[in-house]
């Protein structure tokens, strides 16, 4: 142990009674500004995950836009599992005298159910079946089994006035709780795609799903090497740019604004620093005239500060880390399922997280103990001593 570290612990140990509590009230400010940090980001880390889960079942990981692209060539590429062929289009729903515009989606119905996954109340996508959103059946005032009228007007023949109409029977009512998918989507079979979408001679694209493991920016750029100039591959994070964008920015306000927390309590670290520094000014006075350097003196305060606030970061992650350990393994607190289809908070706290919520603490902690040695060690020795 170095003699800086003997004499900060001993003004540490032997500071007055004022001193201490205002060290007391620095050690509780940063132990909640760590602990609201590690519950805020698990927090946000667990939506984040949910909505990403969400978009992934609905979108798949990736998307290739074009028709000329050999499906041989796709499954070649390593990490690739699943593709499903699309064929998309924006149509009207009819029922009574109400329409409403949409997106229909021809898929493989084959398919659909080992590659999406989301929720669906009914049975499975059939030729002369589809498939609509919960929020639409709602909408439409439709259940399980009742009928719908699809057209394309984009499709409409020149020569007629009335686009092709066909009826079909809802088979199924999907659920995903994110953006507006359930309102604005239809899905039906290809075979009936074909048949409404008259003026489409190929499928639009593919969704593809990735296996465990591989990253997603590695097949991305692998896909774009064998697809054609006139293609373009997208992944899920290309099709949501903008809520993914707002999600970053909502985390990025989320840390500026705990961060409060940590300058506060950084001024009572400050104060405290100050206070204590006064009450051993003879005691610094004395260590200069033996000739101890101003580096040191400024070491001195700062081992200080982290003995006062550190202990206190290092409290406030352990509780919050406590408390996302335990809400994962016993679900303590509860969320309703019928909006989020989850039954309790969902926390995830990973390693990046808690390094930053260190690194920001300890950051507040070795300025203000800095400044607070650099303006003490300033002080002239014979007025010190005096």
């Amino acid at each position: 142990m170095s003699w800086e570290r003997k004499i900060s612990k001993r003004f540490y140990t032997f500071s007055g009674k004022q001193n201490w509590y205002s060290g007391l009230l620095s050690m509780l400010g940063m132990s909640v500004g760590c602990f609201a940090m590690v519950i805020s980001l698990s927090v946000m880390n667990g939506f984040e995950k949910l909505v990403h889960f969400k978009l992934k079942g609905f979108n798949g990981d990736i998307r290739i836009y074009g028709d000329k692209i050999d499906e041989r060539k796709i499954r070649n590429i390593e990490g690739v599992n699943q593709i499903i062929p699309f064929m998309e289009r924006k149509g009207v729903v009819e029922t009574n005298d109400y329409q409403k515009v949409v997106s229909f989606k021809a898929i493989d119905e084959k398919l659909f159910d080992e590659f999406y996954n989301f929720k669906i109340r009914g049975s499975n996508l059939n030729i002369g079946k589809i498939i609509i959103g919960q929020d639409l059946a709602y909408r439409l005032g439709k259940d399980v089994g009742d009928n719908l009228v699809l057209s394309s007007p984009l499709d409409q023949s020149f020569g007629f006035g009335i686009p092709f109409k066909k009826k079909f029977k809802i088979s199924g009512i999907f659920m995903t709780k994110v953006l507006d998918y359930d309102d604005s989507f239809v899905f039906l079979s290809l075979d009936d795609g074909e048949k409404i979408f008259r003026r489409k001679k190929n499928i639009d694209g593919y969704d593809i799903r990735l296996k465990k493991g591989f990253k997603l920016e590695e097949v991305k750029n692998n896909l774009s090497k064998i697809s054609n100039e006139n293609s373009q591959v997208l992944s899920w994070e290309d099709l949501n740019k903008s809520l993914v964008s707002a999600m970053r920015i909502e985390r990025i306000g989320t840390i500026c604004i705990l961060c409060l927390i940590f300058l506060v309590s950084t001024f009572n670290l400050a104060s405290s620093l100050t206070l204590m520094s006064y009450e051993k000014i003879k005691e610094i006075g004395i260590l200069r005239s033996m000739g101890a350097p101003i580096k040191s003196i400024i070491k001195i305060i700062i081992q200080c500060g982290f003995e006062k606030a550190g202990k206190g970061a290092l409290t406030g992650l352990g509780f919050g880390m406590l408390i996302v350990f335990i809400q994962n393994k016993f679900s303590l607190i509860k969320i309703p399922s019928d909006i989020y289809f989850i039954q309790s908070l969902p926390m995830i706290i990973s390693f990046l997280d808690l390094l930053l919520i260190i690194t920001l603490s300890f950051c507040f902690i070795l300025l203000s103990s800095y400044l607070t040695g650099e303006k003490i060690s300033k002080t002239e020795i014979i007025k010190a001593l005096k």
